[in-house]
């Protein structure tokens, strides 16, 4: 029968270096070893940790690690390896931890690529079903369910990047939690989004901005739209004179070819009545929408989604370049708003700092002010309602301005941020401000938005001339 160590633990005990044989080894500094299937080690030493001499319990735990390393054939002398991760399932840990957070988010825009159906998309995978041990080590597995997944969903390039940050997202969460050893996104590389050539050679136009801005209240027409395959309006005037002048509304509907109840609609001014027409206001909210891309370098969806309570409305104080002093608000948006919160879970804040624009957040202030939260959308309609897009608006408003518009010519809504952006680099100088500014990750990025103007070229080239 084996002689029953002086610790009172199998395997734990100590070799003496301080002269003494104490009787219990606790009452002594020396360290702790782990003795098991043939190998001691100082555990200390091993665990890479402190383990206090003088008591048993933490080396007690150490030596029972120890012993499971050396049973699963994962033992290394030199140092313990750390845990591949817990056995909770990854649809485990996005439920508890994740979900949560945005079930009653007023913020999430609830689209396909918004966080929580995301979120659900990978909980409801063939990953999610995987223990967070095994995804440590299953980088090629979770490589081809984005590849599959890809084809199936026919997902563009940028889905597929978002999917993959939120997944880069939640390991590196479980790791900070230390659910798992490493972040096996680290290894799979992001998809490639091959753009257009339009949008590599795109040129700037200097007077862009002032011819949308001259025509923008043009949008604010009658919201009555008559069927103009009867009539016109030159028509409806003619038909009311012909009533105005004594003739009957049978003769009249004979004449224009028309039904004596259009005529009496006529008549009474219920059709074909400009007076009484009521004013829509397109024009002002996208004059609002103009002044947030070209001054703040905000994207469409980012706008559509900015409530008043996301403005911090204790004014910032700055000086400008010519040494006056100015101040503006700043607008802070929560990750899931923004691109790259969604990567990053960080918020992102816009500087409003232009007179216009920060005379355009104070008026809505006072004109929204009142309204429940649901009706706070800055940029939305003109009563604070939330509009889904503006797609069509902002067409029309570039047909109006002259411009030839469209992805072959490399001119759409986005160009107003590449506008903003290269305005920044021409003021600063400063590519990295100019990052920050951008609220862009990479530097990469951010160059991939500096345009020069074509007078600012046309001046460059002509400055080569020696004549």
């Amino acid at each position: 029968m084996p002689r029953k160590p002086s610790s009172g633990t199998r395997g734990l005990g100590k070799q003496h270096t301080c002269g003494k044989q104490p009787t219990n080894p606790a009452r002594c500094g020396c360290s702790w070893r782990g003795r098991y299937k043939g190998h001691n080690v100082v555990l200390a030493q091993w665990a890479k940790c402190d383990v206090d001499p003088y008591s048993k319990g933490k080396a007690e735990a150490v030596l029972s690690r120890m012993r499971t390393a050396i049973n699963n054939d994962d033992f290394d002398p030199a140092g313990e390896r750390p845990a591949q991760g817990t056995d909770q399932t990854l649809q485990a840990f996005i439920d508890h931890v994740w979900i949560p957070r945005v079930a009653d988010d007023e913020d999430d825009p609830q689209t396909a690529t918004s966080l929580k159906p995301m979120l659900g998309v990978i909980s409801k995978s063939r990953i999610g079903a995987m223990s967070l041990k095994r995804l440590v080590t299953a980088v090629e597995d979770i490589e081809e369910w984005l590849k599959a997944e890809g084809r199936s969903r026919k997902w563009s390039a940028k889905t597929w990047n978002g999917y993959h940050e939120l997944l880069h997202r939640v390991c590196k969460q479980a790791v900070r939690w230390k659910r798992m050893a490493t972040n096996p996104m680290a290894q799979i590389d992001r998809r490639v989004s091959q753009k257009p050539d339009h949008f590599k050679a795109r040129h700037l136009v200097e007077d862009v901005e002032d011819r949308l801005f001259a025509v923008v209240e043009q949008l604010n027409r009658p919201q009555h739209r008559p069927n103009r395959g009867k009539l016109t309006q030159a028509q409806a005037d003619a038909i009311r004179a012909a009533l105005a002048a004594g003739q009957s509304g049978v003769t009249v509907a004979a004449a224009f070819k028309v039904s004596p109840s259009v005529v009496s609609a006529i008549k009474h001014g219920d059709i074909w009545n400009p007076e009484a027409l009521t004013i829509g206001t397109k024009g002002t909210e996208m004059r609002r929408r103009l002044i947030a891309a070209f001054d703040g370098g905000m994207r469409a969806g980012e706008m559509l989604q900015v409530q008043l309570s996301h403005v911090n409305w204790r004014q910032v104080t700055f000086t400008r370049a010519d040494g006056t002093r100015g101040h503006g608000y700043e607008i802070v948006l929560p990750p899931r708003l923004t691109k790259g919160g969604k990567m990053t879970g960080e918020s992102e804040t816009i500087f409003a700092g232009t007179q216009r624009f920060v005379q355009l957040l104070e008026q809505r202030r006072f004109q929204l002010k009142n309204n429940k939260p649901s009706r706070q959308f800055l940029f939305g309609s003109e009563d604070g309602r939330q509009q889904k897009d503006f797609r069509r608006m902002w067409r029309e408003l570039f047909t109006l301005a002259g411009l030839d518009w469209g992805r072959d010519k490399g001119l759409v809504w986005h160009t107003t941020r590449h506008e903003f952006i290269s305005r920044v680099a021409e003021n600063t100088n400063d590519p990295v401000l100019t990052k920050e500014v951008a609220r862009h990750r990479q530097l990469a990025t951010t160059q991939g938005y500096f345009h020069a103007r074509q007078d600012r070229r046309y001046a460059a080239a002509a400055g080569l001339n020696r004549g």
